[in-house]
């Protein structure tokens, strides 16, 4: 599924954004005290949200005021994102570093076009990234790894793996490294490539039922709206 907004009208699209952006918390953990940074970006500016269990009746209410947010920023320009594993209890800043995080909820297998970084993919160059995809999580299967979580992410497409919670250190950390590199160095072509930069711990990733926007929305390199497959 690819959602290319130059060819929905606008009630459509918000139809998909509430329906699509529930499908976070498929990928993102939620449990008791939890919080999550709502991260907004454009070429500008940067805006940072926190959204706090204690601040809530309920996870639920916690889980819509994010999305309405997200939903909100999204409409006026920014890029969303949220932070990918979970944040310390007792965090009191305002945007999260890597020694905010508890555990490593989630391993990221980021896989995007070669070249044009300002520009959204176009139809060939996301389909490289979905078959490249495809590679990576059979050989990974055939290695004995779990089924991923798979999103179409608006310019490629994101493999995430479940990790149980492993510790927030470095042994950790140079283990998901080695592992994306050796992705990158056994799959890459000249068209879509493993980005080997995503291991940090306060790692963020793209909300699912936003609109990726990168350089000017047209029919060869359309906005898309990120969704899970």
């Amino acid at each position: 599924m690819t959602f290319d907004t130059t060819k929905f009208n606008e009630r459509q699209i918000n139809e998909a954004n509430n329906l699509e952006i529930k499908n976070l918390w498929r990928i993102k953990t939620m449990c008791e005290n939890s919080i999550i940074e709502l991260r907004a970006i454009t070429q500008s500016k940067t805006i940072c949200k926190l959204f706090k269990h204690t601040d809530f009746k309920a996870s639920n209410d916690l889980k819509l005021a994010f999305e309405k947010e997200a939903i909100r920023l999204n409409k006026l320009g920014y890029n969303i994102y949220c932070t990918l594993n979970s944040i310390e209890e007792t965090f009191k800043g305002n945007s999260v570093k890597d020694s905010d995080i508890k555990c490593r909820d989630l391993l990221l297998i980021d896989i995007d076009k070669v070249g044009h970084k300002g520009e959204s993919s176009t139809d060939k160059e996301l389909e490289a990234a979905r078959a490249l995809s495809e590679d990576i999580a059979n050989y990974l299967a055939s290695e004995g790894w779990d089924e991923p979580i798979r999103m179409m992410s608006g310019n490629g497409y994101h493999l995430y793996y479940v990790l149980n919670k492993l510790p927030n250190d470095e042994k950790t950390k140079g283990l998901i490294e080695g592992t994306l590199r050796e992705l990158a160095d056994k799959f890459n072509n000249d068209t879509v490539a493993v980005d080997t930069v995503v291991y940090n711990a306060s790692r963020i990733t793209k909300v699912p039922g936003t609109i990726a926007r990168k350089g000017e929305n047209t029919a060869e390199r359309p906005h898309r709206m990120a969704v899970v497959i």
